[in-house]
């Protein structure tokens, strides 16, 4: 570089050369990527997986010789990739090879990402676990205890399958006296989980098992997707009868485990899990009868020492004596008795006597003639006290009409007086010092009305005195 910072050519001899800019250099690996490949769909395992927090998603997709940076925009991610997409998944995805011009990396700028083969699976296997749970079918709570000693169990399952001879294998030598019975369902394969959810409901209807064991033998995850499809979990969720989940081996697990009120590891545990063995029954029923013969001689033996110390008690010496006394006691208490129920009675008569004559002075009869006395004062008093102010109200109404007929004009006009009214405007004359000459008038008598013209205007002394300065 020269001074000014530009880009000059190292000299060449015999040749001359374009000397590129890292950018420009960049920018072009970057338009010949995309204009080469455009949009391309690739499949890889993900690796590298990191979740910024702006939202966007940067991993890198590899296979057994390559590796390539993936970039997920924000916009681009959807719910369900951003919760399911993880490291060791196989997914597809679908993007445009460019360059990332600050580091110089070529990468995909994904459109698209889905997952493929059992990476598909665990996508469906999280967004139903995640419906389900948000309703409470895997709650704790809702899980029963099963029955300490069950006789009947139910199971549902291929009959054909290595399952149901190990279940049935181990339910026989641990407990011989059970009873069991099976209901044949297919457990992998389109159809087979509303196979096994119809057996459940037909077991529930049913009734006569005392807990229902659902499952099967080992397989690869496709194998077992039966028992992660949402009828089986429900039918399981919904069922009246205890159920344990019996499905493959002890590593695999399915939304079934999570539902059922226990989980066996393999179908050859579930007969364990459920049932003690025989052994165990006849050691625990031994030392429940060693206990209870224990307990039994011992009450036996007390009660024994009990009764020989009570053969030696002094009450139990000269048993007719100690009768007569206490027959004599008897005979006291009853003297007493009869005493104190002799004026318990006689004080009890005085009061009902008392009481009775007070109760005759409160007969209805009397009360009903005093009732009715005061009730007739009440009234006669009512009727003057109406009669007063009925009374009053007739002067006062009078006063007051003799009062406004005093203000009546008409009253006024009778005595002799008249109104005056300018013809013009109907207006009422009070004073007769603005009228001239000439003027019309109406004079307002009290029969009658008559029109005029003022010929003269002469003042009143009293005027003239009030008009002087």
């Amino acid at each position: 570089m020269n001074q000014r910072g530009r880009v000059l050519p190292l000299p060449a001899p015999g040749r001359r050369d374009r000397v590129f800019t890292v950018s420009e250099l960049t920018q072009g690996i970057k338009n010949f990527l995309e204009d080469r490949f455009g949009v391309v769909l690739v499949q890889g395992e993900v690796t590298a997986l990191t979740r910024h927090a702006s939202g966007h998603l940067y991993f890198s997709l590899k296979d057994e010789y390559s590796i390539i940076r993936v970039v997920l925009f924000a916009g681009q991610a959807g719910v369900s990739v951003r919760h399911t997409l993880a490291n060791g998944i196989a997914v597809q995805v679908e993007g445009e090879v460019t360059v990332y011009p600050k580091s110089g990396n070529y990468q995909i700028r994904a459109l698209r990402v889905e997952p493929v083969g059992y990476g598909a699976l665990q996508v469906r296997f999280e967004a139903l676990k995640r419906k389900l749970q948000a309703e409470g079918l895997f709650a704790p709570e809702r899980k029963r205890t099963l029955p300490r000693y069950p006789t009947r169990i139910g199971i549902v399952t291929s009959v054909s399958g290595a399952a149901l001879k190990d279940m049935v294998r181990i339910i026989r030598a641990r407990a011989p006296y059970t009873s069991i019975t099976v209901i044949d369902t297919r457990v992998q394969g389109d159809g087979a989980a509303q196979e096994i959810a119809a057996a459940l409901g037909r077991m529930n209807a049913w009734g006569r098992v005392d807990v229902i064991v659902v499952g099967r033998g080992g397989g690869s995850p496709q194998d077992l997707w039966a028992f992660n499809e949402e009828a089986v979990v429900r039918a399981i969720a919904s069922s009246r009868i205890p159920v344990v989940s019996a499905v493959g081996h002890e590593v695999d697990f399915t939304l079934a485990d999570l539902a059922a009120d226990l989980r066996a590891a393999t179908p050859s545990h579930a007969g364990e899990a459920i049932l003690k063995d025989l052994e165990d029954i006849r050691r625990t029923l031994l030392d429940m009868s060693r206990h209870a013969r224990g307990r039994i001689l011992g009450d036996i033996n007390q009660a024994r020492t009990h009764l020989r110390a009570l053969e030696h008690h002094h009450a139990l010496k000269g048993p007719e004596r100690r009768v007569r006394e206490e027959l004599q006691s008897v005979d006291n208490i009853q003297d007493r008795l009869s005493r104190a129920l002799s004026g318990w009675v006689t004080s009890r008569r005085r009061k009902t006597d008392v009481l009775t004559e007070r109760l005759r002075g409160h007969a209805p009869s009397r009360s009903f003639a005093r009732a009715r006395d005061r009730i007739e004062a009440i009234r006669r008093r009512a009727l003057q006290t109406f009669a007063s102010r009925l009374s009053q109200q007739r002067e006062r109404i009078q006063s007051q009409a003799r009062l406004l007929d005093s203000f009546d004009h008409h009253r006024v006009l009778e005595r002799g007086y008249a109104l005056v009214w300018s013809e013009g405007d109907r207006a009422l004359l009070k004073r007769g010092a603005g009228l001239t000459e000439s003027d019309s008038i109406e004079v307002q008598f009290y029969d009658a009305r008559a029109r005029a013209r003022v010929t003269q205007v002469e003042p009143e002394a009293s005027e003239q005195q009030k008009e002087k300065p």
